[in-house]
């Protein structure tokens, strides 16, 4: 009889331009991730662009948190 996968969690910060380009990893097993995994942008208030998104690895079916950062620094 086989072992059922656990499900496991992770937090990934990347910009949002090398989501778009599939340059993020999952946190639990390195695969690379993007917009074709099918996240679920969460809402932010005010109408403004999202910052985060959720989404499940296709290969170890973690759940993942997507932190979109700027992309440049902010000046002072």
């Amino acid at each position: 009889m086989g072992r059922r996968k656990r499900t496991a969690f992770g937090d990934v910060s990347v910009t949002r331009v090398a989501f778009e380009r599939g340059e993020a990893r999952c946190a639990a097993c390195r695969r690379p991730i993007g917009p074709g995994d099918g996240p679920t942008f969460v809402r932010s208030i005010g109408g403004s662009e999202p910052r985060l998104a959720t989404l499940q690895c296709g290969r170890c079916r973690a759940m993942l948190t997507v932190h979109f950062a700027d992309s440049e620094p902010a000046e002072a």
